[in-house]
């Protein structure tokens, strides 16, 4: 397995190497103080993760940063490690393309937790910060209920992903039909399922079923996330 870690603290670089040499005895892993390395290592080697620091110094560090990643890579998952559990930043690095969020403060083992789900194909949030999250109380009746609260709850696109579950399409022809990757529409496939609270497609494609009808059309003027 090969890891790059982009983290611009060198310390953290280090003590983050060490500790998955010492889990994964197999790995590679490379290092990256800033975007520009990151972006030449990427462009040089075949990688199978990436750990990825959220607030990078220069212009093209943070969430531009993983869009960037995300789409040049498509295959390559992402874990964003980061000193802060704002709600806001969790969601907006799942929106972006990461896989994984999960804090500088969390212990080891939610770390091999989150590299295996990923690796897995799955989204990652520890507990701990999962609880956080907005509509992360929802229950799954009231957005059954409530078409509203489903195009409040979910971003843009993930609405036009649910509308394209709803219908039946499988992910290769949602990916088709919206020109994104197959990979980046099972990321948020798996996102959807866990805002709306459900356990599969199905379930999620039931509750869609209110946001292809006409009267509850969604509001194209929100911005995009």
């Amino acid at each position: 397995m090969n890891i790059l870690i982009v983290d611009d603290h060198d310390f953290v670089c280090l003590g983050l190497k060490a500790t998955l040499l010492a889990k994964f005895t197999d790995a590679e892993v490379s290092l990256a103080n800033n975007v520009d390395s990151a972006l030449i290592l990427l462009s040089s080697q075949d990688f199978d993760l990436a750990i990825v620091d959220l607030f990078m110094p220069g212009g093209k560090g943070g969430f531009s940063f993983i869009e960037e990643v995300s789409h040049s890579y498509k295959k390559l998952p992402i874990i964003v490690l980061s000193a802060s559990e704002n709600p806001a930043h969790i969601r907006q690095s799942i929106d972006t393309g990461a896989m994984g969020f999960m804090s500088k403060s969390d212990p080891q083992y939610v770390l091999f937790e989150a590299i295996l789900t990923v690796l897995d194909g799955n989204i990652f949030i520890p507990k701990s910060l999962a609880g956080s999250l907005p509509d992360a109380d929802r229950k799954h009746n009231e957005f059954a209920l409530n078409g509203q609260s489903i195009t409040e709850a979910l971003t843009i696109r993930q609405l036009d992903i649910l509308c394209c579950v709803a219908k039946g399409l499988s992910n290769k022809l949602i990916a088709r039909e919206l020109d994104l990757s197959e990979n980046t529409v099972k990321v948020h496939v798996s996102a959807i399922l866990r805002i709306l609270q459900v356990t599969n497609r199905t379930q999620a494609g039931l509750l869609g079923q209110a946001l292809v009808e006409p009267k509850l059309a969604i509001d194209n003027d929100r911005p995009e996330r």
